[in-house]
């Protein structure tokens, strides 16, 4: 298996597409779907429509987790998953077609069984033999362990696999020492990180920490939206723009940038032909309305 992915914190997404938004008013949808998401599985969906190999992990439970786990299916996803008894989070984007806008509503998941996180180290384990890279990406859910996302980078480290993060915060600074290959936060999120408390940082200030973690063995790439990409080639920074597009739902692109980035890193160790395949497959995901995903279902059946 050429890529395991994990994710703490699923979420059923509900796509809800309307003329305009308008607040404290009536808003009726034109379109509404529902897809399996969360980071994890937006990840998962563009690494299989690149043609990878690739196995998601996660916890479900409640009444949702049959429907969560048929949406996988449907989507010929390859998927494991422990037994949480925490209802999946819904979480609701609204699409404005006139504003080519997206309006997110993140609901909290209640906790996870105290026994959730020991299953899932025990299954994480179990996966990683014939893995090439883990890609941890987002949030945990309440009732995991504080150490389980460094704790899994330690894991695979210690076992000759590839790692790729992509979160923030505590998370990322106690993963640090086990090395992860590549790191992947939006700027404001490795602002956050690194520098807590200040409201403004230099750019010079970002980019030598920036620099510093490459020289201790960590490669990191930073998104900002519409602004150009930051990544570390040598002792430099190099700032790659982004192309101009019109969303339709822009919800996911950053985890299809992490998708396309992980399938050209890992297997060519080429950063700016990683990059500019991650901004293709964040730009393709924006053009669509399904999260996560770089070819629409008719393109699929194609």
């Amino acid at each position: 298996m050429r890529f395991l992915t994990v994710s703490l914190h699923p979420v059923l997404q509900r796509t809800c597409e309307l003329d305009r938004l308008q607040e404290n008013q009536v808003n009726r949808c034109l379109t509404l779907r529902v897809d399996a998401s969360g980071k994890g599985v937006n990840v998962t969906r563009v690494l299989h429509q690149l043609g990878e190999e690739v196995m998601h992990l996660t916890q479900l439970g409640g009444v949702l987790a049959d429907y969560f786990v048929e949406l996988t299916r449907q989507d010929e996803l390859a998927l494991s998953w422990v037994n949480s008894e925490s209802e999946i989070r819904i979480c609701t984007t609204l699409l404005s077609r006139s504003a080519h806008t997206a309006t997110e509503i993140v609901e909290e998941a209640p906790p996870v069984s105290p026994h959730t996180d020991g299953r899932m180290r025990a299954r994480f384990l179990q996966l990683l033999p014939g893995t090439r890279m883990v890609i941890l990406s987002g949030s945990k859910a309440p009732g995991f362990a504080a150490d389980i996302l460094p704790w899994m980078v330690r894991q695979a480290k210690e076992r000759g696999v590839q790692v790729l993060v992509d979160y923030r915060g505590r998370d990322l600074m106690d993963s640090l020492p086990s090395k992860p290959d590549l790191i992947k936060p939006n700027r404001q999120e490795f602002q956050d990180t690194f520098f807590p408390g200040c409201s403004t940082v230099p750019e010079t200030r970002i980019m030598e920490q920036m620099i510093a973690l490459q020289r201790s063995g960590i490669q990191v790439v930073l998104t900002n939206g519409a602004q150009p990409v930051w990544y570390v080639q040598g002792d430099r920074v190099v700032r790659r723009p982004v192309e101009a597009v019109v969303p339709v739902n822009a919800i996911g692109s950053g985890d299809a940038f992490a998708a396309g980035l992980a399938a050209v890193w890992s297997e060519t160790g080429d950063m700016e032909a990683a990059v500019d395949k991650a901004l293709w497959c964040g730009k393709q995901n924006a053009r669509l309305i399904k999260p996560g995903v770089i070819r629409s279902q008719d393109e699929e059946h194609l």
